[in-house]
């Protein structure tokens, strides 16, 4: 390829970044405009004073937070056991996994509805025993784990694909046994993208609407407090929690970035260390 389309490939690639940033700029711009006028700032105080907003935001992070724990302690061996073994069945498991980051969240939300509904195959049963996941923080917690579990199965399958294993198989060598090497060497090692893992889970599940909708619309989240405030006033009436989501969203980026120089300082000493 010659030096002049070197050039012409660059051009259009800058180009063409320029492009998607700026069209991606767009929702923050939405979300600085509104924050720039001080009568939408007067309303999102009045939203966070409001019971039910409150209500709503207590709902999203309790279930989000406990979402995020069990998507942890289910989604790391899983991703641990992918890194590591090959089996056969192993790429159908890796596309279940991923499905939910392909297929629209209200039909997974209708899918879970057909198990843990009233008349499903689980919710009928435990219906009959006087509880509903409809209508439950259980139900919620339900559409979003299943929803934004991929994303701590992926990242962290990432992390362990990138440690060398003869760092594991030396550790064995060396008298450990398997859990050990896993929680003193391996977990360590791929600490940095179990984190990252970790933030995206919890911000998915922050935003989730389309399966707790099927799912659960009660107690209400935020999104779907947002969507239930469309519904009766408007955009003048969703305005103030979209930027409350928005708010959190980038509080939750920046608890990510945050943490990435820190564990990448964190895990090169322990390589060092090894």
């Amino acid at each position: 390829m010659y030096r002049g389309d070197y050039t012409n490939l660059n051009k259009i690639t800058k180009i063409l970044t320029l492009l998607m940033v700026a069209y991606l700029l767009l929702p923050f711009l939405g979300g600085a405009l509104s924050l720039s006028d001080w009568q939408a700032i007067t309303q999102i105080i009045h939203a966070l004073k409001n019971p039910v907003v409150v209500s709503a935001l207590k709902t999203s992070l309790i279930s989000a937070t406990f979402s995020t724990m069990i998507c942890i302690l289910f989604g790391v061996p899983l991703a641990y056991t992918l890194s590591r073994h090959r089996f056969k069945g192993a790429v159908i498991i890796e596309a279940i996994i991923l499905s939910p980051l392909v297929v629209p969240p209200i039909v997974t939300g209708l899918f879970l509805l057909v198990i843990f509904g009233p008349n499903g195959i689980i919710g009928g049963v435990v219906s009959d025993l006087g509880f509903r996941f409809t209508r439950s923080l259980v139900g919620i917690m339900l559409a979003q784990i299943a929803v934004a579990s991929p994303f701590i199965v992926i990242t962290s399958k990432a992390a362990f694909d990138e440690i060398d294993p003869k760092l594991e198989f030396a550790s064995r060598i060396l008298g450990k046994g398997p859990l050990e090497t896993f929680f003193k060497i391996t977990l360590p090692l791929a600490k940095g993208g179990i984190i990252a893992g970790l933030a995206l889970t919890f911000a998915r599940a922050i935003g989730e609407f389309g399966a707790t909708f099927m799912v659960a619309y009660h107690p209400r989240t935020i999104p779907i407090q947002l969507y239930a405030s469309f519904l009766g006033g408007g955009v003048p009436a969703a305005v103030p929690l979209a930027i409350i989501l928005w708010i959190m969203s980038l509080g939750v980026i920046i608890f990510l970035k945050s943490f990435e120089i820190f564990l990448g300082g964190w895990v090169a000493r322990t390589k060092r260390n090894l």
